[in-house]
């Protein structure tokens, strides 16, 4: 389809643009399809294509669906951890601040306030969660800020998975904040109470769709903490 494009009596720089940028009915373009299914191939290949076009990169590593998703959010989404590789390597290849750049992809917000982190915690994506807390500390970002981060509906990446019984997710976040320079307690304190919305916490949303296995791992860590457990039973 791209040689048939050069074939065309049309300009035809302007319709591959226009093949490249076309959206379905979700405001997905090629890219984000491709970015969604891991198909790395297809990903190299649209890269070389958009310089050849002469797109702006840079927007089209940040370029969102009708739900504002960027391709980098979809692929965490899915645990596409190659994927995401290649977009923060193709994020070092731009003319712009490349750190910049990077610290954009990592925080940007779709329509319902999720940041990459968010959407990895929530689909359970283990190893995509671990490569964005790498990346997090590469960019300089305050990783308790990040552990504590919320949705547009208050949801912190520990309740999302708690809600979903993503309990290794759960476990990896944990480990986590024992590494922080800060009151490793507090944090865990401010991890396990934190409310969203509606006042629910990880605790509540677990109980709220029977999640078990969840709702064992965080009563363990409520004594751990010394946290009051009749009151969290009343909570």
């Amino acid at each position: 389809m791209w040689i048939w494009a050069a074939e065309t009596q049309l300009n035809p720089k302007e319709l591959r643009k226009s093949l490249f940028l076309a959206k379905d009915n979700n405001g997905y373009i090629a890219w984000h399809v491709a970015s969604s299914e891991g198909n790395i191939e297809a990903l190299d290949t649209l890269w070389s294509w958009a310089k050849e076009v002469e797109l702006n990169t840079y927007e089209l590593l940040l370029a969102q669906t009708s739900d504002r998703f960027t391709a980098f959010q979809i692929a965490a989404e899915k645990n596409h951890v190659e994927t995401l590789m290649k977009m923060w390597i193709w994020a070092e290849e731009t003319q712009l601040n490349p750190k910049e750049l990077k610290k954009n992809l990592f925080l940007a917000k779709d329509m319902y306030g999720y940041i990459a982190w968010h959407r990895a915690a929530k689909f359970g994506s283990l190893e995509a969660l671990e490569t964005l807390w790498i990346w997090a500390k590469e960019v300089e970002l305050n990783t308790h800020e990040l552990l504590l981060s919320q949705t547009g509906d208050g949801y912190t990446a520990f309740q999302l998975a708690a809600e979903k019984n993503h309990v290794k997710a759960l476990l990896k976040m944990w480990v986590w904040a024992e590494v922080r320079q800060l009151n490793p307690k507090e944090l865990k304190k401010n991890f396990f109470l934190a409310k969203d919305n509606d006042g629910c916490i990880a605790w509540h949303l677990a109980i709220s769709e029977g999640r078990i296995e969840a709702l064992e791992t965080l009563w363990s860590w409520a004594k751990e903490l010394e946290l009051n457990t009749d009151e969290l039973l009343l909570a």
